[in-house]
């Protein structure tokens, strides 16, 4: 009748829910809800763990066949260990035997091993039935036959479905953990980690301490009460809160005022076209009409040539008189760089320092070394002048706008271009990669801003609505929003998701000339030919509309004395470069 039942038994029972990390913690001896369930037709459980204490997302029992045969050698072994009179800690880790019995008997029924669960009941029974409840527990598993009875036993359910929690020192932990390493154990470390929940106190701290000491139950997932917590931890929650309060004020309210850094060119006799500054603050580039290139050095360091590399293609003779050999050692302040035939329009720094690409009215690009300061790199394919310059966020392509009204795409390997962009009426004024290169806005005379895909080529977005055209363009680093500015004063954000405007700011009296985004993409600065540098919040969550008209996300006006802002850049530490051209002293 026994073995009909077992062979007929069926159905599984569902996991517990697991207490959530605010949970209080459970009494020693107490059930927890486990990861694991019971089904009438489970195969065996082959995961390995080697740490006592793991939690195993798992559905089947964890000792199987051979491994229970294992197991019971491994309990008495355990058992020997626990009545070792001369270890203090034996007693503590005695109070394993009892949930290890129960679930390696309970595991033996629900696999069918009649005559080994018989065994094994008949062999170490008899060491819990000094204590009562463990005693009823006896009675009724020397009465389980099957899995049937088991799911038919609410008890015998509980503790199948739950995990068993025992409180051990960490002394005792670790006098547990070497007897498991000292043999195979195996069998006996997978109840461990599956089914019991061991609670390891730490052990009060002795000597020199420079914090208040406490006991921190290291039981996973067990969560503790405010009043079990140390004061220590307590503090430190209190600091956390009110730091991350803090951070959340400072990023919610008003951003806090930029620090702008003019330079000014003088004497330039309105032959500068334009200006840039590298990513790392140490170098000022500028274009002028006369085809040439000035670099400058921001700081004390003076520029110098590096070390040249071997040029076999040349052979030098003792005639020859080398470059080198006629350079000061000591560096100069300035470096000028000759190569284009007509005036330098744009130049743009890559992004780690080690070359600058400058476009011209003679309808090329050039690549400078920044190292020799000598022009390594031609790059020709548009048939009319070049007005601006881009570099992709990682310095691996460029993309030029022309007068030809097309925007081509380069790669710095490649001296023809790799891609077209035709579409525009009109000059392509600006050019601008996005954060993630992926796409490149471009703006033009015709008035319009588009969008177009850096790999296929094609429109995604068109912008309407300046009129007049458009000379500045900036993407946000969150990549969500796309800055246009021009002759018409106003300074619009379009949302890149929607393709529509996402804000409109006024307030400029001239052309915008050039706009930044902030790192954290908050602010964005712009600069106009009326001589002034504005700086715009773009969440508007605190001010109102001011007096002289300009827009609520007006955070602050600066003015220099200069005549003709060439480019404004974010840089870090919220610290705003301009270049601009001094203003000429008039003579009374």
């Amino acid at each position: 009748e026994a073995e009909r039942r077992r062979q007929s038994s069926g159905g599984a029972v569902t996991r517990g829910p697991e207490p959530g990390p605010g949970a209080q913690r459970e009494p020693e001896g107490s059930l927890r809800p486990g990861p694991c369930s019971l089904s009438a037709h489970t195969t065996p459980y082959t995961h390995t763990t080697s740490a006592v204490g793991a939690r195993p997302s798992c559905s089947k029992f964890p000792v199987s066949g051979l491994g229970m045969v294992r197991a019971n050698g491994s309990a008495s072994g355990l058992k020997e260990a626990g009545s070792d009179t001369e270890s203090k800690y034996s007693q503590e880790v005695k109070q394993l035997l009892y949930p290890l019995f129960v679930y390696l008997h309970l595991d033996m029924v629900h696999s069918g091993l009649k005559s080994a669960a018989d065994s094994f009941y008949s062999r170490f029974h008899g060491m819990f039935l000094q204590n009562t409840d463990q005693k009823d527990i006896m009675e009724q598993l020397r009465t389980t036959l099957n899995s049937q009875d088991i799911y038919s036993n609410s008890k015998l359910r509980s503790l199948t479905e739950n995990k068993y929690v025992l409180s051990l020192t960490e002394e005792s932990y670790n006098y547990l953990l070497r007897y498991l390493q000292s043999d195979n154990n195996s069998a006996l470390c997978k109840v461990l980690a599956s089914r019991v929940q061991l609670d390891v106190q730490c052990s009060p701290q002795t000597g020199y301490q420079l914090y208040n000491t406490g006991t921190i139950s290291r039981t996973e997932g067990v969560g503790l009460e405010p009043s079990e917590l140390p004061s220590t931890m307590l503090q430190n929650e209190a600091a956390l809160e009110m730091l991350q309060d803090s951070i959340k004020r400072v990023k919610d309210g008003p951003p806090s005022l930029t620090t702008i850094c003019f330079y000014a060119f003088y004497n330039t006799d309105q032959l500068l076209n334009t200006a840039e500054i590298s990513p790392n603050s140490k170098l000022l580039s500028a274009g002028f009409d006369n085809s040439c290139i000035k670099l400058w050095s921001l700081r004390a360091k003076k520029l110098k040539y590096g070390p040249q590399q071997v040029d076999v293609s040349r052979i030098n003779l003792a005639c020859d008189i080398l470059d080198d050999e006629v350079e000061d050692d000591v560096g100069s302040e300035m470096k000028i760089l000759r190569g284009h035939c007509g005036p330098v329009y744009g130049t743009k720094f890559l992004s780690d320092n080690s070359g600058l690409l400058s476009c011209s009215e003679d309808t090329t690009v050039r690549y400078w070394d920044l190292c020799s300061f000598k022009n390594t790199g031609l790059y020709q394919g548009h048939a009319y002048p070049i007005w601006d310059i881009d570099i992709s966020p990682l310095s691996l392509y460029f993309v030029t706008g022309s007068h030809d009204r097309t925007a081509r795409l380069w790669a710095l390997d490649r001296t023809y271009p790799l891609r077209i962009y035709a579409g525009h009426l009109a000059d392509v004024d600006c050019v601008k990669f996005h954060p993630n290169s992926n796409y490149i806005a471009t703006g033009s005379i015709d008035k319009t801003v588009r969008l177009w895909s850096t790999q296929q080529g094609n429109t995604v977005r068109l912008f309407t609505g300046h009129r007049g055209p458009v000379l500045a363009l900036a993407f946000s680093p969150n990549g969500k929003y796309l800055a246009s500015a021009g002759e018409d004063q106003r300074l619009k954000l379009w949302d890149l998701a929607s393709g529509t405007l996402f804000k409109e700011l006024r307030g400029h009296t001239d052309n915008i000339t050039n706009l930044a985004f902030s790192p954290d993409s908050s602010l964005i600065v712009s600069a106009s030919v009326d001589n002034s540098v504005r700086v715009w919040d773009i969440r508007n969550t605190y001010s109102n509309s001011l007096v002289d008209g300009s827009s609520s996300e007006l955070v602050g006006v600066y003015m220099g004395q200069t005549s003709n802002l060439l480019s404004v850049q974010f840089m870090a530490c919220n610290l705003v470069l301009v270049t601009g051209v001094a203003q000429e002293k008039k003579e009374q």
